[in-house]
């Protein structure tokens, strides 16, 4: 394996790229790698450098490797503190680079070098506004495939309206325009859906605003770039790589699948409401219907929460959940690292089996045939219909009686 990829997995063992960033970046070294190869001309092995000097000095081919230097300013911009680096763009632009010469990659690493996060070599910018009207027949869904750049839809309009706005990145300031003045946003219709999607266009990235006629269902899949689906009045799937995710006035299934993000979702009623989450917090707040939310790295709030069948499970992060209907179903939270804290209503009816490995168990609640050790409880509420099973290996686990004055 080449230095630079263990360098890279060095930064992601410090916790300065996510794996799936580094993933990206790999691939664009070995892209370009096999690019650089194929340009350059075979040479001989350079002398060993005299006395005193380096071998950037002593050799002349020594700038060559557009990989090194690319992976030296990277840590050193870590370092110095700069976190808001879209690595995903950044492979990207290596990829397309690489592409067009070692001489336009040299480039962009010498920009890269004067703290140009933005990289230097696509930072010619150019913006365009798009609006063009949306129409949606009742019983179609509503796809919108939008690599990079935030989504935000509204429903309950009278007319549609699909709102763009187009930034165009290029070597020079005539490249993005040109592109720019090129610019069609893509509207398909087939039987069932209106799909919203953009051009194949290196360095492009898109803001969209949709006002949806009505109630719609939704599909966004997303790359990088922030989620809003508000009062749109059916289902939404959303798939996002990178970004933060809002889902409020939904009635429908939810289905959420995030690498990396905040998730919330307030004011819906569903079926189903799954989620799969690697990283970030997920908070939902008066989400009626049953719920499956699995997270790796993140807290989760439930607050409000109303389903006959809960299950979530998180690897790292605290979990707080709030029902304000009586458990007569399945309640299962399970954690690895992270405490996990449950209240209930009056009136549930339902065995309890709480426990942990490395914590403490405690309720407020007098249990039925209740059997206590120093990590575990047991016993039940009423006959015992439904379960709640909460469980945690590192984390205390605590389960308490909605006040009456609550």
């Amino acid at each position: 394996m080449r230095e630079e990829v263990q360098r890279i997995s060095r930064l992601v063992a410090e916790g300065k790229l996510t794996p799936e960033d580094a993933a990206d970046l790999i691939d664009a070294f070995y892209a370009s790698e096999r690019n650089s190869t194929a340009q350059e001309e075979p040479r001989q092995t350079p002398p060993p450098p005299p006395p005193g000097a380096t071998a950037e000095s002593a050799d002349p081919n020594f700038h060559k490797d557009p990989l090194k230097g690319f992976i030296d300013n990277v840590e050193r911009l870590t370092k110095e503190g700069f976190e808001s680096i879209n690595w995903q763009e950044v492979s990207h632009n290596v990829k397309v680079s690489t592409k067009k010469g070692l001489d336009s990659l040299k480039t962009g690493l010498d920009e890269l070098s004067k703290g140009k996060v933005n990289i230097g070599w696509f930072n010619a910018t150019e913006t365009r506004d798009v609006e063009m009207p949306l129409a949606i027949s009742p019983g179609k869904t509503l796809k919108i495939e939008n690599p990079i750049g935030d989504v935000k839809v509204v429903g309950g309009f009278d007319q549609g309206l699909i709102k763009a706005h187009a930034k165009f990145r290029g070597a020079t300031l005539e490249e993005s325009r040109a592109k720019a003045a090129e610019y069609v946003l893509i509207v398909e219709e087939s039987d069932h859906a209106v799909t919203i999607r953009q051009p194949d266009v290196t360095g492009l990235s898109v803001d969209l605003e949709i006002q949806v006629p009505g109630q719609a269902g939704i599909d966004i899949r997303v790359s990088s770039g922030d989620i809003q689906v508000i009062n749109t009045g059916g289902s939404c799937r959303a798939n996002s790589r990178s970004g933060d995710l809002v889902l409020r006035g939904l009635n429908g299934m939810i289905e959420i699948g995030s690498e990396s993000g905040d998730i919330e979702i307030e004011n819906c009623t569903a079926p189903q409401v799954t989620i799969e989450n690697k990283s970030g917090d997920l908070k939902l707040k008066q989400v009626r219907g049953n719920i499956n939310a699995r997270t790796a790295s993140g807290d989760v709030h439930v607050e409000g929460g109303s389903g006959k069948v809960v299950a979530i499970e998180s690897v790292s992060g605290d979990t707080h959940f709030d029902t304000v209907d009586p458990v007569i179903g399945a309640l299962n939270v399970r954690t690895v690292s992270g405490s996990v804290y449950v209240k209930i209503p009056d009136g549930s009816d339902c065995r309890v089996n709480l426990s942990t490995v490395r914590g403490s168990v405690d309720t407020g609640i007098a249990l039925i045939d209740e059997m206590k050790s120093e990590h575990r409880i047991t016993g039940r509420i009423g006959d015992g219909t439904g379960t709640i099973d909460v469980s945690a290996i590192t984390g205390d686990v605590v389960l308490e009686m909605h006040d009456s004055a609550e």
